[in-house]
């Protein structure tokens, strides 16, 4: 599903339907320099990004529920820093409604739709105000919100409310907000990874170009069950780098408790110099931990 019909504007991939956070935070960057392209998961999001839909954005990270498990789970397949690259980050203020079909009350509400985070981001308000609805998880907050209008067998709409953006109510008709600003927080923020197609292809119009000298690094140990388990501190110490954050995920290779990290680092200041860019002094740093035996790849850089 798109907003957009120019065929002369790149398109940009971001988790569907209409109304998600997702949408809202690609059009306060992108505004109508890209058609937008509604996909149904995270992961279909990263699969769509190609020649044909060269960008997409991810959310990564929440001010109160932390990372985003399904992105991190995305960024440890092959495909990430060979096709597909991070290339820049965005943040958007998250807002949360309790939305319900017309005429439904607080006291009807049996069950709670929404996206995991959004759930994470609203157990405080849920557990004083609803504490015996369930809560049901949804692929994104708006799909919560359509779900409200369907005949899906086994949900009657009649008793049951999304967690969702209040523009929604703008978008899908028959709904209407109940609540506003349940999340557990005033300060409420989403953090997104813009995706690429490639490292050089120039983002869209609109989009600020950035002079952070940032990049996303993966870092494992190798594959080899013979060699041993990487030494993550001295590999930090060899990447002579700022290492500005630092998450996990389990190993694809197989092996307990062997996680795959993912580096976010910074240029040290006064290092980059005309003859040192950004760019190859990032390639120095990933060759040297790789002299380590260490498998590690840049999925991208800003």
């Amino acid at each position: 599903m798109s907003i957009s019909s120019s065929p002369e504007k790149p398109q940009l991939a971001f988790l569907g339907p209409l109304g998600t956070y997702s949408h809202q935070a690609a059009l306060e960057c992108f505004g109508d320099s890209v058609e937008y392209l509604a996909r149904p998961t995270i992961a279909d999001v990263q699969r769509t990004v190609s020649a044909v839909v060269p960008f997409g954005i991810i959310p990564q990270e929440n001010s109160l529920n932390g990372s985003v498990v399904e992105t991190y789970n995305i960024l440890r397949i092959p495909e990430v820093g060979q096709g597909t690259f991070v290339r820049g980050a965005t943040v958007f203020a998250v807002k949360h409604s309790l939305v319900v079909r017309r005429g439904v009350k607080l006291e009807n509400i049996e069950k709670v739709l929404s996206h995991e985070q959004a759930l994470g981001q609203c157990q405080g308000w849920l557990a004083e105000h609803l504490p015996r609805a369930s809560l049901v998880r949804t692929d994104s907050t708006a799909n919560a919100a359509k779900r409200l209008l369907s005949a899906e067998t086994g949900l009657d709409p009649m008793k049951c409310a999304a967690i969702c953006s209040s523009v929604v109510v703008t978008i899908y008709e028959g709904l209407e907000v109940l609540e506003q600003n349940i999340q557990d927080g005033t300060e409420n923020f989403t953090r997104f990874y813009i995706l690429s197609q490639g490292l050089d292809v120039g983002l869209p119009e609109g989009y600020p170009q950035s002079i952070e000298c940032m990049a996303l690094l993966r870092l494992q140990a190798p594959g080899d069950p013979v060699k041993p388990t990487l030494n993550i501190p001295r590999a930090i110490s060899t990447l002579d780098l700022i290492v500005e954050r630092i998450d996990r995920r389990p190993s694809v290779h197989g092996r307990p408790f062997d996680d795959i990290y993912f580096l976010e680092v910074g240029a040290i200041p006064g290092q980059n110099s005309p003859e040192l860019s950004w760019r190859k002094q990032l390639q120095q740093a990933v060759d040297r931990v790789k002299r380590m035996g260490a498998e590690v790849s840049a999925l991208g850089y800003w």
